[in-house]
């Protein structure tokens, strides 16, 4: 298991690709506590309405899926872009997406809000590059 403690957010509307990364999360990470989203419009709420749910040892690590259907991943980031910087900073984000477009891990990796392209599903040594 990675030592550490972490929070995360998925935000996806696809149940068992929050599932699969679900089982990767608790399977390798100790102490894990993990909130998901089918709907990305919650997620926004969820974030605005829990700013003091942040865990004091570190970030919360939001992996957005792109393709969704009521708002996309980058729609999402729009909205994101817009809360006050004391929110946004208690996150880090990462795209968690079967997208194998380009333009897309261009656009992924040129956002600023965005830490890296990750291709789905998410795995152990995925997890282990992230956090080292």
């Amino acid at each position: 298991m990675i030592p550490i403690t972490k929070r995360f957010l998925l935000v996806d509307d696809d149940p068992l690709s929050n599932y699969i990364t679900k089982i990767i999360l608790k399977k390798s990470i100790d102490g894990v506590h993990i909130n998901e989203f089918t709907i990305p419009e919650d997620g926004l709420e969820f974030i605005k309405s829990e700013p003091s749910q942040n865990p004091p040892d570190g970030k919360t690590i939001l992996f957005l899926d792109i393709n969704m259907p009521t708002m996309s991943g980058w729609e999402y980031l729009e909205e994101f872009e817009l809360f006050d910087a004391s929110i946004k900073e208690k996150y880090n984000i990462y795209i968690l997406s079967s997208s194998l477009d380009p333009s897309d891990i261009n656009r992924a990796k040129a956002n600023p809000l965005v830490i890296d392209y990750i291709e789905k599903p998410l795995n152990k040594e995925t997890l282990l590059k992230i956090f080292g």
